[in-house]
């Protein structure tokens, strides 16, 4: 399975949204079905996202790459530290964190 082509696919097909905290916000309105954080994320930010993460119950994917990576298969001209899937469309990243 490729992490970026799936990313990719939920971005296009998909709803998701950009930043921390969205992804704050979607974890403890329970919209998200997973998080994507990017290796380099700020370990407070980290930190704060797996807590969310816990009570709500939702997986987080570690994005193997940098948040400038996670931006470039996100097609954004950014840096993206955390991605919210809220609907993963055409997606098969679900998957991923099952394995």
């Amino acid at each position: 399975m490729d992490i970026n082509r799936s990313i990719r696919i939920a971005v296009d097909t998909g709803k998701v949204s950009y930043g921390a905290d969205s992804a704050r916000q979607a974890l403890l309105n329970k919209q998200a079905k997973i998080i994507i954080i990017a290796n380099n994320t700020p370990q407070d930010i980290k930190e704060d996202i797996y807590r969310y993460a816990k009570i709500s119950e939702l997986p987080i994917l570690e994005f193997p790459g940098s948040s400038l990576d996670l931006g470039a298969v996100c097609g954004r001209p950014h840096f993206v530290a955390a991605l919210t899937i809220i609907s993963v469309g055409d997606s098969d990243i679900i998957k991923a964190v099952k394995k």
